[in-house]
Parts: C-alpha cells; sequence; structure tokens
C-alpha cells in the first residue's frame, strides 16, 4: 500500500465502529424511555390506588350528623383519622353527640359553634348507612327508621 492509495481495511473499520456507537446510543436511549414510561405508569397506578384506599379510609372513619331526620337537613361530617376499635356505629355516635354537645347543631344560626363554654343537649341518636358506606346519624324523633329516610341499617 502505497501514500496515495486509501486504506479501505481501515475506513470500514471506523465506519463499523460509528454505526456500533449510534446503533449503541439509540438502543441506550430507547431503554431510558421504556424505563421513564414505566416509572410513569408505576406512579400514576399506585397514585390511583392510593387515592381509592383514602377515600374508603375516609368513608369508614366519618360519619354526617344530621339536625334532623332528613337528608335535606343541617348536617356536619365529622371523622377520627386513627380510630380505637372497630365499632363504626359507637364512634360515629360518639363523634355526633360531641357535634351536638359543643352546639354546632341544635342551635339558632348555621355559624361556627358558640365559644360559651355551655353544655348543650344532645338528642337520641340512630344511625344508618348511606349508598357509599358513610353513616348518617339522625336523632331519633317519632320513632323514625333508616328505611323511613331511604336508607338502610348500619353495614
Amino acid at each position: 500500500m502505497t501514500v496515495d492509495e486509501p486504506n479501505y481495511d481501515r475506513m470500514r473499520d471506523d465506519l463499523m465502529r460509528e454505526v456500533r456507537r449510534r446503533t449503541d446510543w439509540k438502543r441506550s436511549r430507547k431503554r431510558v424511555g421504556v424505563f421513564i414510561g414505566a416509572g410513569v405508569l408505576v406512579a400514576a397506578t399506585t397514585g390511583g390506588a392510593l387515592i381509592a384506599l383514602a377515600s374508603a379510609e375516609l368513608r369508614h372513619n366519618s360519619a354526617y350528623c344530621y339536625e334532623s331526620p332528613s337528608l335535606q337537613s343541617r348536617a356536619q361530617q365529622v371523622g377520627d383519622p386513627s380510630p380505637m376499635g372497630d365499632d363504626r356505629v359507637v364512634r360515629a355516635i360518639d363523634l355526633c353527640e360531641s357535634v351536638w354537645r359543643i352546639g354546632v347543631l341544635g342551635g339558632e344560626d348555621d355559624g361556627p359553634p358558640p365559644n360559651d363554654g355551655r353544655i348543650y343537649p344532645v338528642p337520641e341518636l340512630i344511625v344508618c348507612s348511606q349508598r357509599d358506606g358513610t353513616l348518617a346519624v339522625f336523632p331519633d324523633e317519632n320513632g323514625v327508621a333508616c328505611s323511613d329516610l331511604g336508607l338502610e341499617p348500619p353495614r
């Protein structure tokens, strides 16, 4: 081989090395894209599951306290983020009794509870289950039953 003659073997080797380098770069970039896509999918699925679980937990640990035996009456949602025990009905009654006791329900106005230190009367309460599983607590007036309100007994 002379100085003027091209070295085809070396040119072929350089060309093949460049093709391999670019192919490897495209493959690694594709892998990164696949991993990022998979990570986004896992995060979205996990987030959706956590929202569903949180929603179910909220329904399980909360109740609506109604001022009269009607779904159209004034209501106050109450909840216990870290409940002790498994008796939801007893917990719902306790929470709603507290709302009545401080004057949130049964008062003259719809504003915030009075801050007068008084203990307000608490009526007898009944507990029903709403369609979404949340408990609804009503004053027991005139022997009202859950079926009268279009609801079911607690589950």
